[in-house]
C-alpha cells in the first residue's frame, strides 16, 4: 500500500482550537463503540459511489490520528484511496501504518479547511467523511464543507458530533451550572458546538441531498473506563471555568465529588453524539429521507 504526504507544514488551522493527540487516543474505543449504532447507514454508500470494480477516493476531513480510517475502512466493501486532511501535521503523521487491506493508498494532506476545494476537485466522485469535527466548526466552515460534499457528488458520512445531551448518574447539585457554562463554552467565537449536527443536516438538505441522522452516544462507566471518564469530567469542569471564572469554587467541588464517584465505581456518563449520512438526491430543496433527529 502506498503512502504519501502533501501540503505545507503550516497555514491556518482546520479549526480554531487545537486537539490533543492523547485525547484522541483516549477516546478512540468509546468512539468506535458508539459508531456501531450508525453502521446500518453504510449499506447505501457503495451504490451511491458506483464503487463496483474501481478504487473509491475517501477524503477524511480533520483526520487527526486516523481513528475514522481505523473504524470505517474495513466496513466498506470496495477498494479505497484515502486522503487524510488535517491542519496539524503531527497528528496525521501519527496515523497507524497498519491499515486494512481494502486501502490501497493513503495520502496525508496538511491543509486548513479553506483549502478543501483543492483536495476535492470535482473531477471524480468521492466519499467525504469526518469524525468528531462538525462541532468545532463555524457556520462559515460548515458551508465550505457542504460545498465540498456537493462538488464531490453528494456522498458523505459525518460522525460523532456532540448534541449537548449529557447525563451523569448520580446527579449533583452543580450539574446545571456546569452544563450551562460548558455549552456556552462550546459555542464560543461562533463555533457551532452542540448545534452542529442539526445545522449541517439543514445545509445539506438545502442543497437537495438526502440526509439521515442517527444517535451515536457515548455510554461510559467508571468501572471499565475510568481514565476516559476522569479526563472527560476534568475537561468539562475546566471549560466551564474558562467560560465563567466565578464558577471556579463550584467546579472544583463538583469535580472532587465526581472523582469520588469514579473511585467508588458508582458513576456513569452518557454523552450525546450524532452521525449524518448524506446521499445525492433530486428531492425539492429542504426535503429529506428517513431522518431521525438526534
Amino acid at each position: 500500500m502506498a503512502r504519501r504526504s502533501e501540503g505545507a507544514q503550516g497555514g491556518a488551522g482546520m479549526v480554531t482550537r487545537p486537539v490533543a493527540a492523547d485525547w484522541l487516543t483516549l477516546r478512540r474505543a468509546a468512539d468506535h463503540r458508539a459508531r456501531e449504532a450508525s453502521a446500518p447507514l453504510l449499506a447505501d454508500l457503495a451504490p451511491a459511489l458506483a464503487a463496483e470494480g474501481r478504487v473509491v477516493q475517501i477524503v477524511d476531513v480533520g483526520a487527526g490520528t486516523g481513528s475514522n480510517l481505523a473504524w470505517l475502512a474495513s466496513r466498506l466493501p470496495f477498494a479505497q484511496r484515502w486522503v487524510l486532511v488535517d491542519h496539524d501535521a503531527a497528528l496525521i503523521d501519527a496515523v497507524d501504518a497498519d491499515v486494512p487491506r481494502e486501502v490501497v493508498e493513503v495520502t496525508r494532506r496538511v491543509a486548513p479547511l479553506g483549502e478543501l476545494g483543492e483536495v476535492v476537485s470535482g473531477d471524480e466522485s468521492a466519499l467525504i467523511t469526518c469524525a468528531a469535527l462538525l462541532d468545532l466548526l463555524t457556520p462559515e466552515d460548515a458551508a465550505v464543507l457542504t460545498d465540498a460534499i456537493v462538488r464531490a457528488g453528494g456522498v458523505a458520512l459525518l460522525s460523532l458530533s456532540v448534541t449537548g445531551e449529557v447525563a451523569i448518574d448520580p446527579s449533583h447539585p452543580g450539574d446545571a451550572a456546569i452544563t450551562d457554562a460548558f455549552d456556552a463554552h462550546q459555542r464560543r467565537d461562533g463555533i457551532l458546538g452542540p448545534d452542529a449536527a442539526a445545522h449541517m443536516a439543514d445545509l445539506l438538505r438545502g442543497r437537495g441531498c438526502r440526509v439521515d441522522v442517527v444517535e451515536t452516544p457515548w455510554r461510559l462507566a467508571a468501572t471499565g473506563e475510568a481514565p476516559l471518564v476522569r479526563r472527560y469530567l476534568a475537561d468539562r469542569a475546566a471549560a466551564a471555568v474558562e467560560h465563567d471564572a466565578a464558577l471556579a469554587t463550584l467546579a472544583a467541588e463538583w469535580l472532587a465529588a465526581r472523582e469520588s464517584d469514579v473511585d467508588a465505581g458508582a458513576l456513569t456518563v452518557r454523552v450525546g453524539h450524532a452521525d449524518i449520512r448524506c446521499l445525492p438526491g433530486t428531492a425539492v430543496t429542504g426535503a429529506s429521507s428517513g431522518t431521525t433527529a438526534p
